[in-house]
């Protein structure tokens, strides 16, 4: 096994035409690691259990085990695989039973094989920021009453209640917090408990998306919108139609979107590329960010209207530096998940969680995640090896002291230095360090740097 190419993936494609497999399978060749083919679902399952795959291409209409039903059980058994569904009969009612089910896009025969390459391209990018989105594995007290929250800490105990709080105000959320704090996984955690939960949940990666296709993907377009629209498409907006849309990365969107986001945010209509006539829709809006968007308003680049109106409920996710309590618990609950994924029965050392809590973890849970799974991916012999940063801390009578002071010193050390290299430049610091302007002004705090 490897660890899979960046911008490329492993892809599976699911129809009971060969001819269509052939079509989409060249089409896909430039992208991929590797592509597998079925005629059937129940092949397809077969094929599901026994290789590591990352994008499922689907027809809906299929002899046996219709798309619709394959997709609802794979995502029960691997729910961080991303589902394209495709279909010669489209219509609204399917493609909203689809994004029901776990799939992470829908398009109606005859599609253009660039409209192919553009999603898939998109759902590569949007599978690899997935690691801190994978479902709790392990029962018991590791577990919040949030599904696919695991932890025990403080930090996230208070986030986490005041995430159930704002689960029944149907009222729009702002979750900040550092890439890889597993914002969407809770922001599925809050439409769950939410009297929207029975309905579609869709998520939206803002800065996956090419800025001139992003309108079309939020509102849909009409059939000859534009070179290669052959046929309508419903948009992001509609699909969450009495749902929740989770618009993620909202600081990576365009101005000139943002204003037009702020109509259909204010309004509760969306008007498709190229339509004639708006369209109501009824959504609940959760959104998220790794930017400071005070700062980002402060240099022009996010609309301080739009901002208010996103900002009536902020959650701020804790980075796992500040979550010591449940890094090994995170640890334990990747590595069976990973266990039963690669057929291994790997299990930590001592040495390992001393590892584990040495390492500053800048990419959080999700950078967690990665290092057990390449580990297991990688692994020789009986013992897994994570290849991280050795910590010099003594080990003494409390070695997880020793490793909390050696973890500060050297944090306190990179934030001094980054700051004398940005001469004090706090939001430039900031941005070196890969923080939020607000975490690095509470470290300079705690830290009592002059």
């Amino acid at each position: 096994m490897s660890v899979p190419d960046a911008g490329r993936g492993r892809f599976l494609i699911v129809d009971d035409e060969e001819h269509i497999r052939e079509i989409l399978k060249a089409t896909l060749e430039p992208l991929a690691i590797s592509i597998h083919d079925a005629g059937s679902a129940e092949e397809a399952l077969h094929l599901l259990r026994e290789e590591n795959l990352d994008i499922v291409i689907c027809d809906i209409h299929m002899p046996g085990m219709n798309g619709l039903e394959f997709l609802n059980k794979v995502k029960t058994e691997q729910p961080a695989i991303k589902f394209l569904m495709i279909t010669a009969h489209g219509s609204m009612e399917t493609a909203v039973q689809a994004m029901r089910f776990g799939a992470s896009d829908f398009l109606t025969k005859p599609f253009e094989n660039q409209e192919i390459r553009n999603i898939a391209r998109r759902l590569l990018a949007e599978r690899g920021a997935t690691a801190d989105a994978l479902p709790a594995q392990a029962p018991g007290p590791a577990h919040t009453a949030l599904a696919g929250i695991v932890g025990k800490s403080a930090a996230l105990m208070a986030c986490l209640e005041k995430a159930r709080r704002a689960a029944a105000a149907d009222t729009t959320v702002l979750l900040c917090g550092e890439s890889g704090t597993g914002k969407e996984v809770l922001s599925r955690a809050i439409h769950n408990l939410s009297r929207r939960s029975e309905m579609p949940f869709i998520a939206v990666n803002c800065g996956a998306i090419p800025e001139n296709l992003l309108e079309s993907e939020l509102f849909g377009h009409e059939k000859g919108a534009f070179t290669g629209a052959i046929v309508a498409k419903p948009g992001k907006f509609a699909l969450a139609d009495r749902g929740t849309i989770f618009l993620d990365e909202i600081g990576e969107m365009p101005l000139l979107m943002q204003v037009k986001l702020l109509r259909v945010i204010q309004e509760r209509i969306v008007e498709p590329v190229g339509a004639t006539r708006t369209q109501k829709v009824d959504f609940r809006l959760l959104a998220a960010t790794n930017k400071n968007l005070k700062e980002e308003i402060k240099q022009g680049r996010f609309r301080e209207d739009l901002y208010y109106r996103l900002n009536i409920i902020p959650i701020d996710l804790p980075p796992l530096r500040d979550r010591e309590n449940d890094v090994l618990l995170l640890a334990r609950n990747f590595l069976a998940y990973y266990n039963e994924r690669y057929g291994c029965r790997y299990q930590l050392t001592l040495e390992n969680e001393r590892e584990l809590l040495a390492h500053p973890w800048p990419g959080n849970v999700r950078e967690l995640a990665n290092a057990i799974e390449r580990s297991v991916v990688l692994a020789s012999g009986d013992a897994l090896s994570f290849g991280l940063e050795a910590s010099s801390a003594p080990v003494d009578k409390n070695p997880g002291q020793a490793i909390r002071e050696k973890k500060r010193a050297v944090e306190q050390e990179e934030i001094l230095k980054a700051l004398e290299s940005h001469r004090w430049n706090k939001t430039q610091t900031a941005e070196a360090l890969g923080i939020s302007r607000r975490s690095l002004l509470y470290k300079i705090k705690e830290f009592g740097i002059a």
